[in-house]
């Protein structure tokens, strides 16, 4: 653990920055030597404070009034959450905590730690719960989300429905990756995963999709994953591409590509025989949209990069099928992405709603008579899913629901039709939204 200390303080640093903590470990695992154990540990922190992350703020800010934890310097915000872990998460004696960090007091000159350290350890739990009483503000630390989430969770489904919900972000959903046909095919993965003494069960819902059970190496590290022939993604996520329901010769438009998981699995479904366009508003995810393409063997494909938002106004192309898998809160996914439930804001969703109406919108301008339009997010925010496409479909007349096959989740009826949600708690895959529009012969 030693060892580890200043590279656990430099990744928490660096997602208080804004970077996901995927994006800091992987870099970290990348550019150091580092023991399987090692990175299991490091791993293990950064997401458990993020988890964490208001319980553990929490107690700094009862433990003092002489500063505010906002506007201290990142490397003393990190070491103080780091310390508070050992002590009220993983209940490591007081000493041994001292003795593990005092290499790094000079770098917080300004605060007295040892006095700051012992205050937080005298600190009980029940004392954080005092002036708490309503439910959201309670279930906040119970379930580690912030209160305003909560309270919106609880509007859409109540108390009961949110806990289970809530419960789940705590956890880690499954891994699943979907065999690429394009450059393989599952006996070929089968194979080669049993040599490696990888476990994993194929998935009955969502064809060449495994659930990884067990592996001693990390799947990034496999050659199947590196050479194109597995793509790590989400069986939620999967189910997008499906509903689509792609045929040979289709003109197919993906409005928001980028990294190209949902655009590489459209081309595989029609083994390159359709011409997909995918664009992405952002030079660097078109980068990165480009280079994963080209790994998994996708051909033909256009690559735009562009604002979908005003994609009618520089083509005149229509298209047979519209993927439009917008920017959202990305609510449903707060397992394995923990930092984002923390960031974002009620100002931020109220963005996320009005980019994904705008995207919708265009889509029907760009859509061919009788086309289909699939809208999906990985957020479980009703504003973001049902609301969306009612209004949509409200001024719309011209659009219809069709029922968003197949099902793996759970048929909710609207005032147009029926959608499909799928939920962590039920469905062991992050919380997910999937509708099926068609335009009007």
């Amino acid at each position: 653990m030693d060892t580890l200390v200043p590279l656990i303080l430099t990744s928490l640093e660096q997602v208080d920055e804004g970077r996901s903590i995927r994006s800091v470990l992987r870099f970290h695992i990348q550019e150091s030597d580092l023991t399987d154990f090692e990175i299991s540990t490091l791993y293990y922190h950064i997401f458990e404070i993020y988890r964490k992350l208001n319980l553990i703020d929490q107690y700094i800010k009862t433990s003092t009034s002489s500063f505010s934890l906002r506007k201290i310097k990142f490397r003393t915000r990190a070491l103080l959450r780091f310390a508070t872990q050992l002590l009220k998460i993983e209940k490591e004696p007081i000493s041994r905590v001292i003795e593990l960090l005092e290499p790094y007091y000079r770098e917080i000159a300004d605060l007295e730690l040892d006095d700051l350290l012992l205050s937080i350890n005298d600190l009980t739990e029940d004392m954080l719960y005092e002036n708490k009483h309503d439910f959201a503000s309670r279930a906040a630390l119970d379930y580690f989300t912030p209160t305003w989430i909560i309270r919106k969770f609880s509007e859409q489904w109540g108390e009961d429905f949110t806990k289970e919900v809530l419960s789940t972000f705590l956890e880690t959903m499954p891994m699943y990756v979907r065999i690429n046909d394009l450059k393989s095919h599952l006996e070929e993965i089968i194979t080669g995963f049993k040599e490696q003494k990888i476990s994993f069960t194929i998935d009955s819902d969502i064809p060449n999709l495994l659930k990884i059970e067990n592996s001693p190496i990390p799947i990034p590290r496999t050659k199947e994953f590196q050479s194109g022939k597995i793509v790590i993604q989400q069986k939620a996520s999967a189910l997008a591409s499906l509903v689509l329901d792609v045929r040979a010769n289709d003109q197919i438009l993906d409005m928001c590509a980028s990294p190209g998981s949902k655009t590489s699995h459209i081309a595989a479904l029609l083994d390159n025989n359709s011409k997909i366009t995918a664009v992405d508003i952002n030079r660097e995810r078109i980068s990165i949209l480009k280079d994963r393409l080209k790994l998994l063997g996708v051909k033909q494909v256009a690559i735009i990069q562009s604002d979908s938002k005003e994609l009618s106004k520089i083509t005149t192309d229509k298209f047979d099928r519209i993927l439009v898998d917008p920017p959202c809160s990305s609510s449903g996914t707060y397992s394995s992405r923990p930092e984002n439930k923390w960031r974002l804001k009620k100002r931020d969703l109220r963005w996320y709603v009005d980019l994904q109406k705008d995207l919708l919108e265009e889509a029907s301008r760009l859509i061919k008579q009788d086309g289909v339009i699939v809208f999906s997010t990985c957020s479980l925010f009703h504003d973001e899913n049902q609301n969306i496409i009612t209004s949509f479909l409200e001024k719309n007349s011209d659009f219809k629901l069709e029922k968003p096959l197949p099902i793996i989740g759970i048929i909710k009826k609207t005032p147009y039709g029926e959608v499909q949600e799928l939920y962590p708690h039920l469905h062991e895959t992050e919380g997910f939204f999937v509708a099926k529009i068609r335009k009007k012969k």
